[in-house]
């Protein structure tokens, strides 16, 4: 079993249009599309103007005051803006990190492809955005369906663009500006705290261990890319500098990965004794030294904008309750 991404969860949603899968979710109104207002509503009898978009599948004509919008995954980019979809992906709304923003949000009902689609007609959605190419061409009988394929966009690039079709772009500009500056603020200090020091994102799930560098969410493109920090040669060569996104380790492999920090996720509900109990581990530099920083597997393994704040906030702080053994 790999670690869950956008492309094994639109894989999954394919799934779901063909056989029974439990789940379920839901959302409430989406925001004007009028640049700088709010998530609000308007009414049905408002602007019938539409523009065409460029999209994976093409071009597709959407209203340019769009009203209920539905996704099948991007959430956190759409709340980053201040637009509510009406119906949101189940896998999107447990991300704790939005908690507190989605309340009237509907998770999408994946138990058939069938109760799906029902639930998203009742809606009468006037723009469905999904990850779901298997799904597209039932979605657009229903409404404007603008597909964006994963993979093909950096997360500044999709979360531009989702807001342009909302017509938040300049709100999504200031939001990325915003966080950059942000990033670019404590860069110095935790550059020097960390010295010449190895950062490592070590994950366990049942029986496996997941090493990841900058291209597998969990915060890997803040540590790596942005401030610059230097995961252990086995993931900085592959995982970093080149594309690999993860690679499954041993227990008794844990010495080439771990780094003299560690950021350490463990799957909801899997039992990682394995590893905390071994001696391998306790042995590790990072954990000896209390330079461990478990995570919500949960919360990092995505990565839109409001999601990479709080991930940059978490590490910040884990950094700075180490500043006392700078290198």
């Amino acid at each position: 079993m790999a670690p869950i991404s956008r492309r094994t969860f639109a894989a999954f949603l394919a799934t779901a249009a063909l056989t029974p899968v439990l789940g379920g979710c839901s959302s409430t109104s989406a925001g004007s599309s009028a640049e700088g207002e709010g998530a609000a509503t308007t009414d049905a009898g408002a602007s019938a103007a539409t523009r065409t978009v460029d999209t994976d599948k093409g071009p597709v004509e959407i209203p340019t005051n769009l009203q209920t919008i539905v996704s099948d995954y991007y959430l956190g980019e759409f709340l980053a803006v201040d637009v509510k979809p009406v119906i949101a992906s189940p896998y999107a709304l447990n991300n704790p990190f939005l908690a507190g923003l989605c309340d009237g949000i509907e998770a999408l009902n994946t138990t058939s492809a069938e109760t799906s689609l029902e639930m998203i007609a009742e809606k009468q959605p006037d723009l469905i955005v999904t990850i779901t190419e298997a799904d597209y061409d039932k979605y657009a009988k229903i409404a404007p369906t603008v597909y964006i394929a994963d993979g093909t966009r950096t997360d500044e690039d999709l979360f531009r663009y989702i807001a342009d079709l909302v017509g938040k772009k300049d709100a999504a500009e200031a939001y990325i500006a915003e966080f950059n500056d942000k990033v670019a603020t404590v860069k110095d200090e935790i550059v020097g705290i960390v010295g010449d020091r190895t950062v490592s994102i070590l994950e366990v799930w049942p029986q496996e261990i997941y090493a990841m560098g900058s291209h597998f969410a969990r915060g890997g493109s803040i540590l790596y890319d942005m401030w610059g920090l230097k995961a252990p040669e086995a993931i900085q060569g592959p995982m970093v500098e080149g594309d690999e996104a993860y690679k499954v380790i041993s227990v008794e492999a844990l010495p080439d990965y771990a780094g003299d920090f560690i950021c350490y996720g463990v799957l909801d509900g899997a039992d990682s004794a394995y590893v905390d109990d071994s001696q391998l581990w306790k042995n590790l530099p990072a954990v000896k030294a209390g330079r461990l920083m478990p995570y919500e597997q949960v919360a990092f393994m995505h990565r839109d904008p409001i999601t990479l704040t709080n991930q940059l906030e978490a590490f910040t702080d884990f950094f700075r309750a180490h500043a006392d053994t700078a290198a």
